[in-house]
């Protein structure tokens, strides 16, 4: 009766574990496949392609989108496509709680100088 019990312990912690794997591995190759096909979807709606940053933890995902001050001004949807294109494609990592945030391209590049080099230009 040990056999048994043994036997099904370890079947069923070998699915589980492969389970968690391959829900891991889908998680991951949805994030490489959107870091690759959302800036050339963002190019084709908006004319521009942005500089992208995708970074996930476990249950949230991040997404900063760097465009040029013109096309933010022009467009104040530009969130709402990302949400709506991710809903859309990627449902799996729609699942997960997302946060979006757009930016000025040139002005996150400088915070990062400023900060690196600890002096300020004026």
């Amino acid at each position: 009766m040990k056999k048994f019990f043994k036997a099904v312990l370890l079947i069923g912690g070998t699915a589980l574990a492969a389970s968690f794997g391959f829900k891991a591995y889908k998680r991951i190759n949805g994030i490489v496949k959107l870091s690759k096909s959302l800036p050339e979807f963002l190019n084709n709606v908006y004319g521009e392609k942005p500089k992208l940053g995708v970074n996930r933890t476990f249950n949230t995902m991040a997404i900063k989108a760097g465009f040029s001050q013109e096309i933010i001004d022009k467009h104040t949807d530009i969130e709402t496509t990302i949400r709506e294109y991710i809903d859309d494609f990627y449902p799996e990592l729609a699942k997960c709680s997302v946060d979006i945030s757009v930016y000025v391209k040139g002005e996150e590049e400088e915070e990062v100088t400023e900060t690196e080099t600890g002096e300020e230009e004026n």
